[in-house]
């Protein structure tokens, strides 16, 4: 990922009242999921966190499994590979007494993509980045800078364009937003601008929770700002965007209050001017519940907030094209987890179904395969406290 100048930030009002995103082609129906078998290497405490998709025969999903000796080895990264007929479990490096979490994945070739994610002691707090390498033959750990310390420190997502170019974003030791660049040889922590925030607030903190990479120089990032006065903290939407020289914040709709959080969690980049972001409410002030989804657009000029017909929390997006984008996440009422997608198809979000075996899943990620092929989401199925199961589902054109 790359950086520019802060931007002015626009009137709120700007934001809000921009234009709604153009219809470049008719309306179009959503396409029914199923459930595809995956893979579940432990008894219990495998679950799938991101999801890439290069061709029709070439995808990746990651996560985690629970080691045959969870004191001893915790939690081990698990990667699964789509060959155009089934998923496969592809084994990844461990390390003992270490848990090791993958977020987020990215293929540009067969034989170059990257996992990212956290790595720590077992039942310690204290966490650290992981990045990890698939030659084509095998996926191996690569150092990157060191930000290990007392605070969570960890990579969420991670954009692929070529051997030598590929982004890694996060939350730094420092508790800001982290971006780091490998240029074919090593990892390398990139400058990033101070997120802006209300007269009289300080930054007490930012994530970068997802990332998506047209080109070289046509990249984005978003997440979280968490400004402070007092004792009292907001969380208001953050994104960046790359230009091929240097990362610039662009400003997001002003939705963030003192008695109402709001965070993105994913971003998927059509073209220069049909940009799309999810996220939830992640804090409450009584009247606008959590969970409620977060739904924003970039038109070439500012971001605005799209209406949802849904609540939720999407963690997920991806699109086949303009009038062809889903998000994917899940949506829990004390109840329990269920579920949740939605459909662009143009003029509006629709709610669509999860398939049968997938109704209380909780969908993590999603992956659009270029050229209009299938579409895929990745997560968990919650059976219980600490047991979970695997989830790939697929959308086909």
């Amino acid at each position: 990922m790359r950086r520019r100048g802060l931007l002015v930030p626009l009137p709120a009002a700007a934001l809000l009242l921009a234009a709604a995103p153009a219809m470049a082609a008719p309306a179009m129906a959503a396409s029914a999921w199923t459930v595809t078998p995956s893979p579940n290497p432990s008894a219990t405490g495998d679950r799938l966190n991101g999801a890439a998709a290069r061709a029709a025969t070439d995808a990746w999903a990651v996560g985690q499994f629970t080691a045959p000796d969870a004191d001893a080895d915790g939690q081990q990264m698990l990667a699964a590979r789509w060959d155009g007929a089934q998923w496969r479990q592809v084994a990844t490096p461990a390390v003992s007494h270490q848990d090791e979490v993958l977020s987020g994945v990215s293929a540009d070739a067969a034989d170059d993509a990257w996992a990212v994610g956290f790595t720590k002691k077992v039942s310690a707090a204290a966490r650290s980045p992981l990045a990890v390498h698939w030659n084509g033959t095998a996926w191996t750990s690569v150092p990157v800078p060191n930000t290990a310390g007392g605070a969570k420190s960890v990579f969420t997502g991670v954009a692929a364009l070529a051997p030598d170019n590929a982004w890694a974003v996060g939350r730094g030791l420092d508790a800001r937003a982290l971006v780091e660049h490998w240029n074919g040889t090593s990892w390398t922590v990139a400058p990033t601008p101070a997120p802006p925030v209300p007269a009289g607030w300080t930054v007490a903190g930012a994530t970068l929770n997802g990332v998506s990479a047209r080109s070289a120089d046509d990249i984005w990032a978003v997440g979280t700002v968490t400004a402070i006065m007092g004792v009292t903290t907001q969380d208001r939407t953050l994104a960046m965007h790359y230009d091929g020289t240097s990362w610039k914040i662009t400003p997001t709709p002003t939705n963030g209050t003192t008695t109402v959080g709001n965070q993105l969690n994913a971003v998927t980049a059509i073209t220069p001017k049909d940009v799309w972001s999810v996220g939830k409410v992640a804090t409450s002030n009584g009247t606008t519940p959590t969970q409620t989804t977060v739904i924003q657009h970039w038109n070439g000029t500012v971001w605005s907030s799209v209406p949802a017909p849904v609540r939720g929390g999407f963690t997920g997006v991806a699109a086949r094209s303009a009038t062809d984008v889903w998000a994917v996440g899940d949506f829990s009422d004390g109840s329990g987890a269920a579920g949740s997608i939605l459909h662009w198809n143009g003029s509006a979000w629709s709610k669509t179904a999860a398939p049968d075996g997938a109704t209380g899943s909780i969908l993590t990620g999603a992956a659009a395969t270029p050229g209009g092929g299938d579409v895929w989401a990745s997560g968990f199925d919650l059976l219980g406290p600490s047991d979970y199961r695997t989830v790939i589902l697929r959308n086909t054109p």
